[in-house]
């Protein structure tokens, strides 16, 4: 055994017979150089994931000692433990504090649209892109409840940067030159964004209602607006009815074609060199016809199903057959007509036919909708005058101004607001409102001025 171990040992070292002892020698200090560097790289590293650990321990100590649950003091001590680090220079505890009390005396002096302001121009000179920017203030500012309304906007807006992406050059810039020149501290900057949008000629009508279908008409908050949309669906809808005749004709040209080149061949003798050119063409028209079929099929697929488009989350504005416009509740399989037909100005009726929809939707989730609504709201029916001004005293008690098609954000607020009339206390809607002494149950009647004072009480005492 010993002799084979020799013999293993021979072999394996045979090749430095050849070589010098200094090559030899240099390759053993090279490689011991080699591991060394290893072993201190290692031991760096250990050093630095201790420091970055203390730092870590360090920074969540300082934060609850000083600023327990405050976001915005944890990261202006995270944006100091970062300098610390890059710098290598120690900040004692005191004078951290000192910083962030500062910081926040003079945050608090700002407000919310100065801070967001000064924040986007901070990124825009570090050369951030719209999309990062986006990003970068929604995680800043996506915990403060007071800008809630414009954190949604900018994740609209960053969706709508990512659909413009895939459109033609000319239209993506447009959009993209629209998001840019947004004021990100306005609660309705994106429903002017869009709002420009459907103005720009530069924009197709196909991109315009796909934005439309996409986004909805959270942009429109007028009954003009709403027919104009409309208008825009029509146009759409009898653009592509123009295609699929056309092509339906094409497909019918074809077929006729197809046709009289196989009973030309037909009457060919067998051996005529005719045949083969006559086949080659009916393949041709074949291969025509097949792209014409899947033309068509495509554009059945992407014509309206009716005249309607989306106007705010689980509403739809129609247009009927007979040029009456109705709202429709998505989920509910349940639409009101507006009273007039006027295409040429909005009018009070037509405004609070819309948006008494939103107050009787969230009631009727409730129960209670057919209590305060009297009469009863039909199906496709117009709301009578007492409807219209049961949801003007119900919108205008709360606060909100029906002037214009309420917002999302309102219907939210609306529907949480409403919510109030019926407590989960194990009794029906109906009880709940006798005993806020809104509904009378000897005359089956509702005391608007009882409801009024209701609504201004949960209007005074929200959150």
């Amino acid at each position: 055994m010993r002799d084979n171990l020799e013999n293993n040992s021979v072999v394996q070292n045979s090749g430095d017979f050849n070589r010098s002892p200094e090559s030899v020698n240099g390759e053993k200090l090279h490689l011991e150089q080699y591991n060394y560097r290893v072993q201190q790289q290692k031991l760096h590293k250990k050093i630095e994931d201790k420091e970055r650990l203390k730092a870590d321990l360090d920074l969540d100590k300082f934060i609850n000692t000083h600023y327990p649950g405050n976001d915005e003091a944890l990261d202006l001590a995270k944006e100091h433990f970062i300098m610390q680090e890059v710098s290598g220079i120690h900040i004692g505890e005191k004078e951290l504090k000192k910083y962030i009390d500062e910081k926040l005396i003079e945050n608090k002096e700002l407000s919310n649209e100065d801070r967001i302001k000064n924040y986007k121009e901070e990124l825009t000179k570090q050369g951030k892109s719209q999309t990062e920017i986006l990003s970068l203030l929604i995680s800043k500012f996506e915990n403060v409840e007071t800008v809630s309304v414009w954190v949604e906007n900018w994740r609209n807006f960053q969706k709508l940067h990512n659909f413009a992406e895939s459109k033609p050059p000319v239209e993506r810039q447009v959009i993209q030159n629209i998001i840019s020149k947004a004021d990100f501290t306005s609660e309705s900057a994106f429903s002017t964004s869009l709002a420009e949008i459907s103005q720009s000629a530069e924009i197709s009508t196909e991109t315009k209602l796909e934005i439309s279908r996409e986004f909805g008409g959270s942009h429109i908050d007028s009954v003009d607006g709403m027919d104009y949309q409309l208008q825009q669906v029509k146009e759409h809808t009898k653009a592509i009815e123009k295609k699929i005749s056309i092509k339906s004709h094409e497909k019918s040209f074809l077929n006729l074609e197809i046709e009289n080149l196989e009973d030309e061949i037909e009457n060919l003798p067998l051996d005529d060199p005719k045949r083969q050119e006559l086949e080659a063409k009916i393949e041709q028209k074949k291969e025509i016809l097949e792209q014409t079929e899947s033309e068509i099929d495509r554009l059945e697929k992407g014509k309206p199903k009716d005249l309607s488009f989306k106007l705010r989350k689980g509403f739809s504005a129609k247009l009927n057959s007979d040029g009456s416009r109705s709202i429709r509740i998505d989920n509910e399989n349940f639409a009101i007509k507006l009273p007039s037909n006027k295409w040429l100005f909005s009018d009070k009726k037509n405004m609070r036919s819309i948006n008494l929809v939103f107050p009787y939707i969230a009631l009727k989730n409730q129960n209670i909708a057919d209590s305060l609504f009297r009469p009863n709201l039909e199906n496709n029916g117009i709301p009578s005058i007492e409807n219209r001004k049961m949801g003007h005293l119900i919108l205008n008690s709360l606060g909100f101004d029906d002037t214009k098609i309420l917002s999302e954000e309102n219907i939210k607020q609306l529907k949480k607001d409403l919510s109030f009339l019926t407590p989960k206390n194990g009794k029906t809607g109906q009880e709940n409102l006798i005993e806020l002494e809104v509904f009378d149950v000897a005359s089956q009647s509702v005391d608007n001025g009882k409801l009024k004072k209701v609504l201004e009480f949960v209007r005074k005492n929200r959150g």
